[in-house]
């Protein structure tokens, strides 16, 4: 049987469509680089490394989506932000800029699209993207990667900082650093589409409710998260996806109503109940866990768990498989590549074509 393509897969996904698979995500950034044997640092500013090593291993496993090897802090870096970039892992940020509500009238954020004002985000970000698009010998989505606003706001002004501020009484400083960083966001994105992004790619882990409260969801996140998503949506046309770890269950509800078309959830949330929760409102992406199956496991381990959740996920359509948070950096090739075999052969190991 002719395979449907990449792209089409993963559309068919995002309409509840039942294609002849179920589209796989490897989820992967380092760990690219990591299996042919280079480090973050050796990669993070070499758009062709960044480039080949994603794209040839996003080919090797299988997987209907590649990221290259894009390090979220950098952007932080171009700030001004006091930024350690270790050599085989992501950069730490170890400053910040926001203390007091006079800050962040002041806050100013580089224009992407401007590489004099971002030399670091361009090398990363920009220019990898190109070079991704470039080289793609099919066509596998391309992602980009942002922090969502509330992420980033938390990373300007310290996390514990900003929940402690809401607690204090200053909501407005808080509510109006996260609308400004749902422009620098979109920003951010928007330029990342106009250089080879073919959907847009957010991370959002301050969302969970594992880090805010549920009532913070719709008052903080939410408004910011829609206004990101309809803003590059109306200059691109590009699908949305955002990835919120550790307890969704609260607002997965709401998702929806923030304009992502696929929320990428992790395994503390059973697929079932995320399936339940969504209502077939959005999307669904995960939910293998990457530190037992995709790290610790084994193929014959990670094949079985994949068609679990495929079983729960996918009978219905509007389901891609994926780990439920980035594909660690040590896991095995050979367990990558069993999640994208899975994608594949599920549907035909279960007598349902």
């Amino acid at each position: 049987m002719k395979d449907m393509g990449h792209r089409a897969a993963v559309e068919a996904a995002l309409g509840f469509e039942k294609g002849d698979r179920t589209p796989v995500n490897n989820f992967a950034l380092v760990t690219a680089a990591r299996s042919y044997g280079y480090t973050v640092s050796e990669a993070r500013f070499s758009p062709k490394l960044s480039a080949k090593v994603s794209v040839d291993y996003a080919m090797r496993t299988l997987s209907d989506f590649v990221k290259p090897v894009v390090d979220s802090q950098v952007p932080f870096a171009d700030m001004g932000m006091d930024v350690d970039f270790p050599e085989d892992d992501y950069g730490r940020v170890r400053s910040k800029l926001v203390s007091e509500p006079e800050d962040v009238d002041k806050l100013a954020f580089f224009d992407p699209s401007a590489a004099s004002e971002c030399p670091k985000f361009t090398k990363c970000f920009t220019e990898a993207l190109e070079e991704t698009s470039r080289i793609l010998p099919e066509d596998l989505e391309v992602c980009g990667l942002t922090w969502g606003p509330i992420s980033t706001a938390g990373y300007i002004m310290g996390v514990e900082d900003m929940l402690m501020a809401t607690m204090m009484g200053n909501e407005e400083m808080v509510g109006k650093l996260v609308s400004k960083c749902a422009d620098f966001v979109a920003d951010q994105q928007m330029t990342q589409c106009a250089h080879g992004a073919t959907v847009m790619w957010m991370a959002d882990p301050t969302s969970s409710c594992d880090i805010i409260s549920p009532e913070m969801f719709p008052e903080f996140s939410a408004p910011a998260l829609k206004k990101t998503i309809s803003k590059v949506k109306k200059a691109s046309g590009e699908h949305a996806f955002l990835h919120i770890c550790g307890n969704t269950r609260p607002i997965i509800p709401m998702i929806a109503g923030t304009g992502a078309d696929c929320l990428s959830f992790d395994h503390a949330v059973p697929v079932r109940e995320a399936k339940k929760l969504a209502e077939g409102k959005i999307a669904l992406m995960g939910n293998i866990d990457p530190v037992r199956f995709m790290m610790m496991g084994t193929p014959e381990m990670v094949t079985p768990e994949c068609y679990r959740i495929l079983d729960e996920g996918a009978a219905d359509g509007g389901f891609i498989l994926a780990p439920g948070c980035e594909c660690p950096i040590s896991a095995p090739d050979a367990n990558v590549i069993a999640m994208g075999h899975a994608g594949r052969d599920y549907w035909r190991d279960r007598g349902r074509l």
